[in-house]
């Protein structure tokens, strides 16, 4: 009896301590407002006690968002676990928040601390010399346009390792093949071979000239491909014998499952699906598994570090570039590793995905027979018209088994040299898979009390009260699914131009390496159509045949549940008739991720001949 009176006593005590926070906070927000008379506090949704509107953000996402936007309006305050967040809707408060000084509206401490472990106090004053300085050795010139042939001619070769050891044909799930693919190759090509295959470093020293460094790299990347050749070998040879046979699961091209460059794929995406809780209020303590993933992702990038693995790479550069503090490098390391990965599989996925639909059958022929020229061309054959070869055409299959070489040297230079044009059918496709699956909040930190431009008379002063310490966040459109109606809006925010949405930032924290995404996105995509012929298979088809009609029986409640889910998968954009998996809409940040696998049938085949 004594034990329950004290939990009564002590839940008493906290509910009251979070009454009078509250009457404070009303208090504190008043006064500030008295002296700025054109000025409001947004309205507060309420929420659980103590837990405020957590439970209801991190079940509901974006539909949450939208019902409290339709109730109170362009702005409004959740309260997250003693953390508060206001959300600003309206063009004016848009226009402030991506052009505000960081002495007003700041990102560096929202995440890097959290998520990261990085402390201001190290990584806030070196973030602009490694992001933004236009000169060496800033990330933003290790990336500009002129760099990406030699970035994307590396992670060509790497890609093509991958794919050596797919089958010939058979049916895979395309979002777990794109996660071993694009994340592999990609990390290869940013913190070495080494990273992933991980061992003792073998020519440390040899690596101060750049000529041995770029000759230890080839090294490496032919040491990766002899692992992906080795692991067709052990698992029976010809890639024939298995064409028949479905397969998936992110195994097709990645090596041995208990590999090291596979446990990390596997840690980074526990990692990356714990992001937006790790850097909301929730106590990390409730978070046990992004914890550990990111203890073991630490633990990963420190142990290469310090032997020498990243030496020559974009990371390691980066490394020497930063000066941050011996302990803090891995945490950096982290950021990087992060943000070149968190978005990519599934921009990459939506945009081969929506090129397969029925109704893009015409995008999907130009950007095959754009492939198929850039690599005749490099073969020698003059582009489509002189070298005989049929655009769009489906082609001969090639041989098959370990020794398939779909690409030579000549028209892997096509390719990359087809990867860099943004004007190409391939980067248009690219740019409207972000446009449609970005829809997205992005978020900063009042660093002082402000008054957010929001209201008819915006320009003559009126707008919201934000107190120091307070979330900022915004979502640049009218529906949780669907983009704003006014695309001036967004053409008018500085740092939002060139592709749609804000999947690559805003402002002056704009994604310094966004043009490299761009290139990697678009070289996937011509890569994976050029080589290979796919088809959409019926959702829920998982590598077999679809179930039989008797076996699929639905009772008349999970008709009535399947009839809300095609409605609702209608009314998401660029899939009317639900043939892909629909956007996980719980994730606000970055690129939507697809909720469920998407299964498709594939076959190999022989890209264009000189003479052909």
């Amino acid at each position: 009896m004594e034990i329950v009176l004290l939990a009564l006593l002590l839940s008493l005590l906290v509910v009251l301590k979070w009454a009078l926070g509250r009457a404070a906070a009303g208090r504190d927000a008043a006064s500030g407002v008295a002296g700025k008379a054109a000025a409001r506090v947004p309205p507060t949704v309420p929420g659980l006690p103590l837990l405020g509107s957590v439970l209801a953000l991190g079940s509901r996402g974006a539909a949450f968002l939208q019902e409290c936007r339709q109730k109170y309006g362009s702005a409004f305050t959740l309260r997250l676990a003693g953390q508060r967040m206001t959300f600003v809707f309206a063009p004016a408060a848009l226009q402030h928040y991506f052009s505000a000084p960081d002495t007003q509206l700041t990102f560096a401490p929202a995440f890097t601390h959290r998520v990261f472990g990085l402390p201001p106090k190290h990584f806030y004053h070196r973030h602009f010399a490694m992001l933004q300085a236009s000169m060496p050795p800033a990330l933003r010139h290790e990336l500009v346009p002129s760099s990406l042939p030699q970035h994307t001619a590396r992670l060509l070769r790497l890609l093509l390792a991958h794919l050596r050891s797919w089958p010939a044909a058979g049916q895979l799930d395309l979002v777990a093949e794109l996660k071993a693919l694009v994340f592999q190759a990609s990390v290869a090509l940013l913190f070495g071979p080494r990273f992933l295959l991980g061992g003792e470093p073998d020519a440390r020293q040899q690596q101060q000239q750049q000529q041995q460094e770029e000759e230890q790299r080839q090294e490496q990347e032919e040491e990766w491909e002899r692992q992906q050749q080795a692991r067709v070998q052990q698992e029976g040879g010809d890639g024939a014998a298995q064409a028949g046979s479905p397969c998936g699961g992110g195994r097709l091209g990645s090596p041995d499952p208990q590999s090291r460059a596979q446990r990390l794929q596997q840690t980074f995406f526990v990692f990356e699906a714990g992001f937006e809780l790790a850097a909301s209020p929730v106590p990390h303590l409730l978070q046990p598994r992004f914890l550990a993933a990111r203890r073991r992702l630490l633990a990963a990038l420190r142990e290469s570090h310090r032997a020498g693995h990243l030496e020559g790479t974009v990371a390691g550069r980066l490394v020497e570039a930063c000066g941050l503090p011996a302990p803090y490098v891995a945490n950096m390391l982290l950021a990087l590793l992060w943000a070149s990965q968190a978005n990519a599989v599934s921009s990459a996925f939506w945009t081969i995905g929506f090129l397969l639909l029925p109704e893009n059958s015409q995008h999907l022929a130009a950007v095959v027979a754009e492939a198929w020229q850039a690599a005749a061309a490099g073969a020698g054959g003059g582009g489509a018209a002189g070298g005989g070869v049929r655009p769009g055409a489906r082609g001969r299959h090639g041989a098959e088994g370990e020794g398939w070489l779909p690409l030579s040297e000549a028209q892997q230079e096509g390719l990359v040299a087809l990867a860099a044009d943004r004007r190409s059918h391939a980067a248009a496709a690219v740019a409207e898979a972000l446009r449609l699956r970005s829809f997205s909040v992005d978020v900063r930190i009042a660093a002082a009390d402000v008054v957010v431009p929001c209201g008819e008379r915006a320009s003559a002063g009126e707008g919201i009260w934000v107190r120091k310490g307070d979330m900022v966040a915004i979502s640049p459109y009218e529906e949780g699914m669907r983009l704003g109606g006014s695309t001036s809006v967004h053409g008018a925010v500085v740092g939002m131009g060139g592709v749609a949405g804000v999947s690559f930032g805003g402002g002056k924290y704009r994604c310094p390496g966004r043009y490299f995404a761009e290139a990697e996105l678009a070289l996937v995509t011509s890569l994976l159509l050029l080589l290979f012929d796919w088809q959409l298979l019926p959702r829920g088809q998982q590598g077999a045949a679809a179930p039989a009609p008797a076996a699929a029986a639905l009772t008349s409640a999970s008709r009535a549940q399947q009839r809300q889910q095609q409605r609702r998968q209608a009314s998401v954009p660029g899939d009317p008739g639900g043939l892909l998996p629909p956007p996980d809409l719980h994730k606000l940040v970055g690129i939507k991720v697809p909720a469920e696998p998407c299964w498709v049938q594939y076959r190999r085949r022989q890209p264009p001949v000189p003479g052909s």
